[in-house]
């Protein structure tokens, strides 16, 4: 069963929970310029999925 944090997508694949942009960063340990960019884009939180792919795009190394 999928808890509530978590949001299906329209082509039926799941985003994943939501976290703040702060925590998203920390936990990446992504640089403070990146962790501004994506604040821009999504604002205070996202869901770590949606967060993962536009990290990469701006060149989050895979691990």
């Amino acid at each position: 069963m999928l808890g509530s944090n978590t949001k299906e997508t329209p082509d039926g694949g799941f985003e994943g929970r939501t976290m703040t942009i702060e925590a998203f960063a920390r936990k990446y340990r992504l640089d403070e310029e990146e962790a501004h960019r994506l604040e821009e884009e999504f604002g205070s939180s996202a869901a770590e999925l949606v967060l993962l792919k536009a990290a990469r795009r701006n060149g989050l190394p895979e691990e």
